[in-house]
């Protein structure tokens, strides 16, 4: 990063495991790092092994992507992933409006770039029902680009109850982030636990007790992940004995009008010579990871 030049946007390319035990260790040293010049990020974490809450941290503060390729991959298809979203403008500055309900608890909080393919899911918590407006603002290479939808917000649902533990989810790893980056903070800590304990979550504060159903009886533990688990199942159950339906809200007035992309050249664009070089890079040092992994083994 010594090179580049401050007053320039620059991308790097990193094609690695992430394990740093060399020189700078911590991650919030790497995150800081990012700050110093404007560069993105793109990062291919290779193998099971690799480090991924630290690579997806980095390229996610410098508006970069993480791309996860593991040993069982279809290298083929997730070359062909990676070049469609280096080739393609990227949708950033991202920002969700709502009006008609009140929202709080998004998670996650700054959504930063959207790149070719990728979806952006954001969870919530709502008050109130009925119709609401959702839009969606960026920019693409600087021109403002808004994507709008109208569609009712239910009283009540019981449809998916596994929605309200991965809300859960990623609110911790929101809260864990701002940890790795700011360091350590009694109030998040807290905040994590208080989530994790109400929706029995293992995290860096939490753990998970297993007992016989009598001992937390004489202990006077109440088992919260025992009724929350029959009712996710009984949700299950209902769900596979009616017939498959199309829950999209916004068939009325979409907020797309054109296909999802894929690889096979809708809204295409040609390969250029830099591509076609990096796709040459990754399958090497795939292969030449995979060659070891088996000699390895054999021994």
């Amino acid at each position: 990063m010594k090179s580049l030049d401050a007053d320039r946007s620059s991308a790097i390319i990193l094609v690695t495991d992430g394990v740093a035990n060399v020189g700078l260790t911590e991650k919030k040293d790497f995150l800081k790092l990012l700050e110093n010049k404007d560069v993105r990020l793109f990062t291919f974490v290779m193998g099971n092994s690799a480090n991924r809450p630290l690579l997806e941290s980095m390229a996610k503060v410098s508006n970069g992507f993480a791309m996860n390729i593991s040993n069982s991959d279809d290298i083929v298809g997730k070359l062909m992933e990676i070049t469609s979203k280096l080739t393609y403008e990227a949708y950033h500055d991202v920002e969700v409006e709502f009006s008609g309900v009140k929202v709080n608890d998004l998670s996650p909080e700054k959504i930063g770039s959207l790149y070719r393919g990728k979806q952006l899911i954001i969870f919530g918590h709502y008050h109130g029902e009925g119709k609401a407006k959702v839009v969606v603002n960026g920019k693409v290479s600087g021109s403002p680009k808004s994507y709008q939808t109208t569609f009712s917000f239910p009283k009540e649902s019981h449809l998916y109850p596994e929605i309200e533990r991965l809300w859960a989810f990623a609110k911790i790893e929101d809260l864990q982030n701002q940890i790795d980056y700011f360091g350590q903070d009694a109030d998040i800590e807290q905040a994590i636990t208080d989530i994790a304990i109400d929706k029995s979550l293992v995290t860096n504060y939490t753990s998970m007790i297993v007992m016989r159903s009598e001992e937390f009886q004489k202990r006077g533990i109440e088992q919260k992940n025992a009724k929350r688990v029959d009712l996710e199942e009984k949700s299950r159950q209902e769900r596979r004995a009616n017939p498959v339906q199309d829950h999209r809200v916004d068939k009325q007035q979409p907020m797309y009008s054109s296909p999802a992309p894929s690889h096979s050249g809708n809204g295409g664009g040609s390969m250029d010579y830099w591509s076609i070089a990096l796709l040459l890079v990754l399958l090497s040092l795939y292969l030449n990871q995979t060659v070891w992994t088996r000699s390895t083994r054999r021994s």
